[in-house]
């Protein structure tokens, strides 16, 4: 398989996944709120947000395990891969258990005697977050064996195993609906179990696939491997630092000024983002490893129009689900959620329009990641999102409502990509105007032409489920045009109709069958 089909199956099966995962997941999380009720379901974001602190370190550790691995793999090199792993495993082993053993205590102090909580909840809290730090050790352990899957491409594996995960989550949340009990505790417990059972499989298949996920522990502390990766991870670590602040922040302060309640709203907006960002993200997870491993072999031009072409595709895949969803938010949420809480469609409107804008620069990201001199780029990226809190907790200070949260992240995620093309005419000498040929102009064009034919219908008649099927559907006609003639070159053309004939052929090999 070449590496063009070896994209085809990967970006497939993952958007298939990231497809089905997304409906299943928002679906069900009506039946979450409604089971929890919007305090609980709050508090639950809230505690999900200190488990993201504790792990973020860690998170970074995987970045840079993954960048290596590939490379390695691009050089052909299976006994330097095997080296990398033992590394990479010595090292989320120990953070493993140094993070679990620190967050306990942190954890217990900040439910207790910093977050909003109500009294009587806090015990609970508390039992919620320990039993959730069982899945935060499970999953930093096997991040080096599900990184190898990436890095080898074996991507189409990872999205079955991920659809799986998908259909239990939402056979428990319906399970949710009859049953009783502390229902907090109950959907923690559940999704805890189902998480760790499946990082575990991981682990094993990885163990058994891979001889390059072989144990062998003399390489385990390798200090000029360990520094490396240390090396990588540390100016990563940077704008992570960021990304988490932003994030999880957010919801803090949100908490501290307007209680569990409005964390009830922005944790719905930030599922929206992530299911929308699954999708997106169906196409980068399918190009990183191969734009590592065109790194790793020195073929610098193909692999910066590989970066472009993840930023263009990504963000079309974004649009294709945002623009009806954006025009339509109001009434989508009424069919999803019935009561949404309060603030629920504006946030959720402005946090999409912020991952839009990080849509259109990823490509950039994984070819700088890639590239490996990454200490300038993380020092300013980094230092841009780190403003996004004092942002928000200027704008909450000041009195605004807590959709302004979304305003901050917008702001400080247009000067974040518009910094990755700088950096990438630094580091990779990629032409500014490249980038606004292929990627800006294009896509900009498809959003807002697709948007103007959704608000058509939208404003001619009243909110119902006809309309929203007409605004999806002449956003859709508007998106399929301007993408097969704007947005896709000659060359994307020619390769989208010879891979339709192929799969059709498969299909139907009898010719009379057409």
């Amino acid at each position: 398989m070449n590496t063009s089909q070896r994209l085809v199956l990967n970006t497939t099966a993952v958007y298939t996944r990231s497809l089905l995962s997304a409906g299943l997941a928002l679906f069900s999380s009506r039946w979450v709120l409604n089971s929890l009720g919007q305090i609980d379901f709050g508090l639950f974001s809230l505690v999900g947000s200190v488990l993201i602190f504790i792990a973020f370190f860690n998170t970074v550790m995987a970045t840079s395990a993954s960048r290596h691995f590939a490379y390695a793999i691009g050089q052909g090199d299976s006994r330097e891969v095997n080296r990398w792993f033992n590394a990479a495993l010595s090292i989320h082993l120990c953070f493993a258990v140094a993070l679990t053993l620190a967050g306990w205590s942190v954890g217990d102090y900040l439910i207790t005697h910093i977050f909003n909580v109500p009294p009587d909840r806090i015990a609970v809290c508390r039992q919620v977050f320990h039993i959730s730090l069982i899945s935060l050790f499970t999953g930093m352990f096997s991040i080096p064996f599900i990184a190898m899957f990436r890095a080898k491409q074996r991507i189409a594996e990872l999205s079955v195993w991920d659809m799986m995960h998908s259909f239990l989550n939402f056979a428990f949340a319906w399970y949710l609906t009859t049953t009783t009990g502390d229902m907090l505790l109950v959907y923690t417990f559940g999704i805890t179990v189902i998480l760790v059972f499946f990082h575990s499989v991981l682990v094993v298949r990885a163990a058994i696939n891979f001889q390059e996920c072989n144990l062998v522990f003399r390489q385990w502390f390798d200090r000029k491997k360990l520094g490396e990766i240390f090396s990588f991870a540390c100016w990563n670590l940077i704008g992570s630092l960021g990304a988490i602040l932003r994030d999880q922040g957010s919801a803090i302060l949100l908490n501290v000024y307007f209680g569990p309640k409005v964390n009830a709203s922005y944790g719905i907006a930030k599922q929206v983002s992530t299911q929308t960002g699954q999708l997106a993200g169906a196409m980068i997870g399918a190009f990183s490893p191969e734009i590592t491993s065109r790194e790793g072999r020195g073929e610098r031009s193909g692999m910066i129009d590989l970066s472009l072409r993840a930023s263009k595709f990504g963000t079309l895949l974004v649009l294709v689900f945002l623009v009806p969803l954006m025009v339509e938010m109001e009434y989508v949420l009424q069919l999803w959620l019935v009561i949404p809480p309060m603030y629920t469609e504006t946030l959720c409107r402005l946090i999409l329009f912020t991952f839009l804008i990080d849509r259109l620069t990823t490509g950039y990201m994984l070819a700088i990641n890639a590239h490996g001199r990454i200490a300038g780029y993380q020092a300013t990226l980094g230092g841009i999102l780190v403003l996004t809190l004092p942002l928000v907790w200027l704008f909450l200070h000041l009195g605004f409502p807590p959709p302004s949260v979304g305003i901050a992240f917008i702001i400080t995620m247009t000067l974040c990509s518009f910094g990755r093309v700088v950096w990438a005419r630094y580091l990779l000498d990629a032409p500014i105007l490249l980038w606004l040929k292929s990627v800006f102009i294009p896509c900009s064009s498809v959003g807002i032409v697709s948007m103007l034919a959704a608000v058509l219908p939208f404003y001619l008649l009243p909110s119902s489920f006809l309309r929203l099927a007409l605004v999806t559907g002449t956003s859709l006609i508007a998106y399929s045009v301007l993408t097969w003639f704007i947005a896709l070159d000659r060359r994307e053309r020619t390769f989208f109709c010879q891979n339709t004939k192929r799969v059709w052929s498969l299909m139907c090999p009898d010719r009379r069958c057409a």
